[in-house]
């Protein structure tokens, strides 16, 4: 069953952050999809039940001291 976790990561600001943070997700093999919306800063993951979002955001947050991953309600 796929389901989608809305985060926000206020760090973010440009294509070249959206590209990473895509870039990063392929290496999760239980996210379907990402979308990165930068002017909102928030990203949509699509992803199976398996997918654990704290070693997701771990990953994220080791890219750029910026990046704080907040899960979104």
């Amino acid at each position: 069953m796929l389901m989608t976790t809305n985060v926000s990561i206020p760090g973010i600001h440009c294509a070249a952050c959206a590209a990473l943070i895509q870039d990063v997700s392929q290496d999760f093999p239980d996210i379907q999809s990402v979308n990165v919306d930068l002017e909102k800063k928030t990203v949509a993951i699509t992803h199976n039940d398996a997918f654990v979002l704290a070693s997701w955001s771990a990953a994220i947050e080791e890219l750029d001291p910026k990046y704080t991953v907040k899960t979104l309600a």
